[in-house]
């Protein structure tokens, strides 16, 4: 793996814990990108944004396979859509592809305009990588 598109200050799987909610976010083994899996909602957004700003300070487009997203509410697709932004903006025009996009969140980013932001790439599918979940950071 190569060690440089990962932020040594992360730490992944992330296990948050809510009442009745686990988020686990995981690097991918062979390319810049994450895995989500579980809940994304007002209680897990602080971590979500903190994995978010070190992948985009990297300045290398990256991915995040979303196949084991249960939940996202509107706040955390806020943050998606600013890391682009940063990322888009801040780094010579970088992509953040969202891979395995559920139905219903591809709809809510075409209602509300957020499919257009630049740098943003919404896949149905996997990213490439998306398959091989990298080891855990600490």
């Amino acid at each position: 793996m190569n060690t440089t598109n990962t932020p040594a200050a992360v730490i992944a799987p992330i296990p948050i814990t809510a009442p009745d909610r686990l988020l686990r976010i995981t690097w991918l083994a062979d390319h810049a990108g994450l895995r989500i899996e579980g809940e994304l909602d007002h209680s897990t957004l602080p971590a979500l944004r903190r994995v978010l700003d070190s992948m985009a300070s990297g300045g290398v487009g990256f991915c995040v396979d979303l196949n084991g997203l249960a939940f996202i509410d509107s706040g955390c697709m806020r943050a998606l859509v600013n890391a682009t932004t940063a990322l888009h903006e801040g780094s010579g025009d970088q992509v953040l592809t969202l891979g395995s996009v559920p139905p219903q969140m591809r709809r809510l980013f075409e209602l509300i305009g957020w499919n257009q932001v630049p740098g943003l790439r919404l896949q149905a599918a996997a990213c490439p990588g998306c398959l091989k979940p990298g080891p855990a950071h600490s």
